[in-house]
Formats: C-alpha cells, structure tokens, sequence
C-alpha cells in the first residue's frame, strides 16, 4: 500500500513534530514517521524547554508535539524507514509492509538515517565526534533534490528546543519556495491589516474577538486536562 503526500518528516521528536505543525498549517498534505526513539527519551527530566519554568517529564513533552502535529493536520505513522528511491512522481519511503510517496521529505530522525544513503544525500562526521551528519545548504536542503534535514541529524545542537526551532526553521524555508507570497503563520485579531490598510497576508488568519476568546477556553482547557492525567507509570 502506497500513500501519497506533500511532504513526509521522518521523525517525531520537537525537530519533526514541530517541522509538521508549520507545514500542515501552510496547506502541505503532510505526514510524520516515528518510531519512538527520539533522542529526547533518553532524558530523565526537561528543565530547559521554554513553557515550562519547573520541567516536563520527557514523554509527556513527546506526547504533547505528537498531538500539537495531529491538531494541526498531520497524519502520524508508527514505523521506521526501511529504504528509500526517488522515482518519476517523488520520493518513495518503504516502511515494510507499507510505503509513502512524498514531493519532498524532511529527514529529522537522529536514530536512523541509513536509508538516505540510498538517495545519494552526502554526509561527514559531526563536528564534536565521529558520527556522521548530514550535510545542508542555509535551507536545510541536502544536495540531493527535494530532500531537505532538520535537528540533530544536520550537527545542529543537541537541546530539545534547540531542534524544534530548526525544524520550524526549515519548514518555513520549504514552505516559502512552495509559495513566495507567504508571509507568516500567525493569527491576528480581526481588522488588525485592515487598521494599516493593508490586505491580510498569505499565512496569517484573522479572528474576532469570541473566537479569540473560545480558542484560549480550548487551549487551557486542554493543557489542565492533560496534567491532570496522571503519568508516573
């Protein structure tokens, strides 16, 4: 079986999950492969990741950019990248049994990224050690077409926040060659252009007032769910 998307991110740690969130909310039919090992559970606690003044417990920062990708319109897939071709409509990533046909793919998986040796993506060894990285442009896109790396896969600093912010980063990059007049991913209050006579950028959406208000009801609701749920299992 053979799924077709825009972009398919391998790898859903804070680099992956945070690269689909920017995606799926530009319009990008997109899907995040992971196979639950990010680099972040090998952490005991969080204490550095912004939002949170006393700390997280890693797997409960995982399960919270794995919904924040889903909330914004990714397909999530449990598995791991067994090969990789590139044939005459894209990238074709096999996962066993099942397959993803992607326009482009963001690789931000530090656990395994053997397959993008069979594309042809160069690499060298990481500048703090002797494991090999990925090497990208100022884009985040590898020499090979179409194939872009985010996160600690590309040598970039190993903190979570860090590889969010990477991820958001090249996102953002691919994203723009797609549509050169978008501007921002940002919600502003209705009348907001309007009041600098200016027309509503590609990007952003404007909402009044109630939804403002119902949208901060959703969110806090959510977040005092979700910490109520007891996790020390």
């Amino acid at each position: 079986m053979t799924e077709s998307y825009d972009i398919a991110i391998v790898g859903g740690g804070p680099a992956g999950c945070s690269a689909g969130v920017f995606c799926s909310r530009a319009g990008l039919d997109t899907v995040v492969v992971t196979n639950d090992r990010s680099t972040l559970r090998k952490s005991a606690f969080v204490e550095n990741y912004l939002g949170f003044p006393l700390g997280i417990e890693p797997r409960a920062l995982l399960e919270l950019v794995e919904t924040h990708a889903r909330e914004a319109g990714c397909s999530l897939v449990n598995g791991t990248v067994k090969s990789a071709e590139t044939d005459g409509n894209g990238i074709v990533l096999h996962l066993g049994e099942r397959s993803i046909l992607a326009e482009r793919i963001l690789a931000a998986s530090w656990s395994d990224s053997t397959y993008l040796n069979e594309l042809g993506v160069r690499t060298e060894t990481e500048s703090s050690g002797s494991v090999s990285v990925v090497q990208t442009d100022e884009r985040g896109e590898t020499n090979v077409d179409d194939v872009y790396a985010a996160g600690r896969l590309t040598d970039t600093h190993h903190q979570a926040i860090v590889n969010a912010g990477d991820g958001a980063r090249v996102a953002l990059e691919i994203i723009e060659e797609l549509d050169t007049e978008f501007y921002n991913d940002w919600i502003a209050l209705e009348g907001y252009y309007e009041s600098y006579d200016r027309e509503v950028p590609v990007g952003v959406k404007e909402i009044d007032h109630d939804e403002r208000r119902n949208r901060i009801e959703r969110a806090t609701d959510f977040m005092s769910s979700f910490f109520e749920t007891d996790r020390s299992e």
